[in-house]
């Protein structure tokens, strides 16, 4: 079997968990779907070739009552509101946790490989609003841009981005001097 489209991604600049999901959706001509991420960079990451998409909320039930207000939706007018509690869609992102799943044998994918004639894959996205989970042929990144602020402001880095962490202080050290001495 070849391998998963997305351990090359993974290898290079995509973590498993941890990452920005700026914005996804179909390309307009809606074979293709489309993920903006920012991990050590903003990429775009293009799944070519969708079969079979599902989509599903993270926000728990008893949060969506209280989250129903459209001015949770819009962050100014959030803050303008006085921050009126609910989830606030209005960030505009969501911070992917627990992450990515990529099973090199996953049944659906399989059973789309013998119908097409195809290799077809597996992928799984959890984040703190949603969870998405899509069969799709193969994968396209491309760079955007160095910026990576917004994920920066809420994950820690640690090794994924070149640091180790301290277990008793919880400090960080660039991974090439904590390996001194």
């Amino acid at each position: 079997m070849a391998e998963h489209p997305l351990r090359k991604p993974m290898r290079e600049w995509l973590p498993e968990m941890d990452f920005g999901v700026m914005d996804h959706g179909f390309a307009p001509h809606g074979r293709d779907y489309v993920l903006v991420l920012q991990a050590r960079g903003t990429y775009e990451l293009i799944l070519t070739h969708v079969v079979e998409l599902h989509y599903g909320t993270r926000v728990r039930d008893q949060v969506w009552p209280n989250s129903w207000d459209d001015c949770l939706t819009d962050y100014a007018a959030w803050k303008a509101a006085g921050e009126p509690g609910g989830y606030v869609w209005g960030t505009n992102w969501s911070l992917a946790y627990p992450g990515l799943d990529t099973p090199d044998d996953d049944p659906v994918a399989a059973r789309w490989s013998q119908r097409l004639g195809k290799p077809m894959f597996f992928l799984a996205l959890e984040t703190d609003r949603f969870r998405l989970s899509l069969v799709f042929h193969d994968v396209r990144t491309r760079k955007l841009s160095d910026d990576d602020s917004t994920v920066r402001q809420v994950v820690i880095p640690l090794r994924a981005y070149g640091f180790k962490a301290d277990r008793l202080s919880g400090s960080t050290t660039d991974s090439g001097e904590a390996d001194k001495g």
